[in-house]
């Protein structure tokens, strides 16, 4: 998702050649390529997420974080000491109307929406605050783009 652009019209054919090429440039392997799912793509690309992208006054893709937290936050237990989170967050981007989106990708073949939701709850705060702490803003939605339900899920408006 991230090797996408968004001043692209894509359609299936598109798709399979960008998989092609970062096979070529050794960006993934073929064993990754063949476990990409080419409709799963097409359809982000159809998505009101990639329509507002289009049109966005920033994008940032795979930015890494590192945010400290009291570990009593992480872990739900009395704890006084503090820890060092790092991860990377697929993507954010400030659309027309001036709000902070955040996108976290997930290929999770899961019964349900809320099950997904309630699975990546946590990381979601977690990458919000880092957000808002880098960028000394709220975070306005947050979304989960599911590639399994081929959606994304509001987890905040």
């Amino acid at each position: 998702m991230q090797k996408l652009e968004e001043n692209k019209k894509y359609d299936l054919k598109e798709i399979t050649k960008l998989i092609a090429n970062l096979v070529k440039k050794e960006i993934i392997t073929s064993q990754e390529a063949e476990n990409i799912n080419p409709m799963a793509i097409l359809k982000f690309t159809q998505s009101s997420i990639w329509e507002e992208m289009k049109e966005a006054k920033e994008i940032q893709k795979e930015k890494p974080f590192y945010i400290t937290l009291p570990a009593k936050e992480v872990y739900d237990e009395e704890v006084e000491e503090n820890i060092l989170i790092q991860g990377m967050i697929d993507l954010y981007y400030i659309n027309q109307k001036e709000e902070l989106i955040l996108v976290d990708y997930k290929t999770d073949f899961v019964k349900n929406e809320k099950e997904l939701i309630e699975k990546y709850q946590k990381q979601l705060e977690l990458y919000q605050k880092a957000l808002e702490e880098a960028l000394k803003r709220k975070v306005d939605h947050i979304y989960l783009y599911s590639t399994f339900f081929g959606k994304a899920l509001e987890v905040l408006k």
